[in-house]
């Protein structure tokens, strides 16, 4: 598609030749003229110049004001001067109000092809960015009912870390979560039966009723379907100032909507469990806990049922749980940072805690266990999982923990397990990492005539560029890419004794597919060219 230009100046023989200049052939047509600024302006709301040329001194609106006027409306537009005066001042002011650059009369024609030639190609590359960015925008528009749905199922199961976290991505996703009640929907089957490869269109569908229920009720609704255990899972979102009573009446009156439409189409009743009121979105994990308790309270109830966390009647017991999230984040700070900032991460987690340890015990063994497992599953290869774990940590872990009393004699017992642990894991470090090392430095050396780059050892020892590039440097003393240079170079320096081969097939054997490097690297390596060294073999 051609490229719109606009051309002001007020005296007709430089219009003229302006107009004259073969723009098509780089990619142009003149979409419009005028001889001011104001003529200018009534034409520019008609087309949106990709760029403008523009005289300075013209009579009721001048250049450099008609520029400020089209660069606020248009701001993509390349704006460029024309002016017979080499001043700074015009210039300086030309840089503020945004215009690109300007051309001095009379105009080199020389220089107004290589502008003309230069400003296409930076148009069309920040036009080619603009459309890259808007398909991108579009892919996220079409996404963002999936994305929130997938944000719903981390923030219930727990497996977002902080809640700064958790308002970046309500925000990327639009969302305002101010205040909210979890919803945990069961369906219990009545007479109409499914067929088995029915059922996932079945809930995908009341997936979408459903919320258009919560909806019709003014509540904006967050869905996740938990296939494992076949419950309907929505977070219903409330304005801040809506009064808590009325949000729970909306809440139980969509839920019985719901209820009814169910046994109305599918021939089945709907059970739910309905949380406490909640302010603080990093909460939701344990909100979910509580409607899903309610939920399944229901069984013992009957069918239809709609059972508040809040009128359960038993004695509630102590919970404590430590998040998914929450727990990954703890054991990557306890194998790649620090044991002390692993120590303070430890001591935040457990601050939630009550005081009585048997509240405690099952989420300290749980964690204990994930954190005895962690460096075996993130093995490289087969080095770790070679050796010899000491399994008695977990064994007498375990039995530690089960005999203390408080919470604080847990995270006593917890410090010392994760010392231990530590210990363990990184015994024989040194001796992994120098296998490892000698494992990368020989498929280097069997692989230097390929293209080889960081990405394949990424690849093929599944550790990270910085870590291999850590390990190069601590074990070999050199990057990988000195490493690989002086594995071609020992090569080179044979072949070259070898007088047999002319220097592009050289390059080409040790992995140079470009001659012209290969001979820049060579100069640089040993300050003559090859032929130059050949001779001094």
């Amino acid at each position: 598609m051609e490229l719109q230009v606009m051309i002001l100046d007020d005296e007709y023989i430089i219009l003229d030749g302006l107009c004259s200049f073969p723009w098509s052939d780089y990619g142009y047509q003149v979409a419009a003229t005028a001889k001011n600024g104001l003529e200018g302006l009534e034409k520019l709301e008609h087309i949106k110049p990709d760029l403008i040329l523009t005289d300075v001194r013209m009579p009721g609106m001048d250049g450099l004001d008609f520029a400020e006027r089209a660069h606020e409306m248009y701001p993509d537009t390349v704006i460029v001067i024309l002016t017979g005066y080499d001043s700074f001042a015009y210039a300086q002011k030309a840089i503020t109000i945004g215009v690109k650059e300007y051309l001095l009369k009379p105009i080199d024609y020389e220089e107004l092809k290589n502008m003309a030639a230069r400003l296409a190609e930076e148009i069309h590359a920040k036009k080619d960015e603009q459309q890259e960015v808007r398909d991108l925008q579009k892919y996220f528009n079409q996404s963002v009912p999936e994305l929130r749905s997938k944000f719903a199922g981390n923030l219930l199961y727990g497996r977002i870390q902080g809640k700064g976290v958790v308002q970046e991505q309500a925000k990327s996703l639009k969302l305002t979560i101010e205040k909210y009640i979890v919803c945990v929907g069961r369906k219990v089957v009545g007479e109409k039966q499914l067929h088995e490869g029915d059922k996932w269109i079945e809930e995908f569908a009341c997936i979408n009723i459903f919320e258009e229920i919560f909806n019709n009720y003014n509540i904006q609704v967050l869905s996740d379907y938990n296939t494992a255990t076949a419950e309907y899972n929505f977070i219903l979102l409330f304005a801040k100032e809506e009064e808590n009573q009325k949000c729970m009446d909306l809440a139980l009156q969509a839920c019985g909507k719901i209820q009814e439409e169910v046994e109305r189409y599918l021939k089945a009743y709907m059970n739910f469990g309905i949380s406490d009121i909640s302010e603080d979105e990093y909460q939701a994990n344990a909100q979910y806990r509580k409607a899903q308790k309610a939920c399944r309270q229901c069984i013992y109830l009957g069918a239809n049922i709609i059972l508040k966390y809040e009128d359960l009647q038993y004695e509630e017991q102590k919970d404590f749980v430590i998040t998914p999230g929450e727990r990954m984040h703890f054991m990557m700070t306890l194998f790649q940072e620090s044991f002390e900032k692993a120590e303070d991460e430890l001591r935040q987690l457990f601050a939630k805690a009550p005081e009585d340890g048997e509240a405690v015990k099952f989420a300290a063994m749980d964690l204990l266990f994930g954190c005895m497992k962690f460096p075996y599953t993130c093995a490289v290869d087969s080095e770790i999982h070679n050796k010899n774990w000491n399994f008695s940590v977990l064994q007498d872990g375990v039995k530690r923990i089960s005999q203390c009393e408080t919470t604080e004699e847990v995270l006593t017992c917890m410090f010392n397990l994760f010392g231990t642990l530590i210990k363990q894991n990184t015994e024989g470090s040194d001796e992994r990492n120098q296998k490892l090392v000698q494992s990368i430095l020989s498929y280097i050396e069997k692989n230097f005539a390929t293209d080889i780059s960081m990405d394949d050892l990424t690849e093929k020892f599944h550790v990270s560029r910085t870590y291999i590039s850590r390990l190069l440097k601590k074990y070999a003393g050199k990057s990988f890419l000195e490493y690989l240079t002086d594995v071609r170079f020992k090569h080179v320096e044979k072949l070259i004794a070898d007088d047999r081969y002319k220097q592009y097939e050289i390059a080409e054997m040790v992995g140079y597919k470009d001659f012209g490097y290969y001979i820049k690297v060579f100069k640089k390596r040993y300050g003559i060219t090859p032929n130059e060294f050949r001779k001094h073999i």
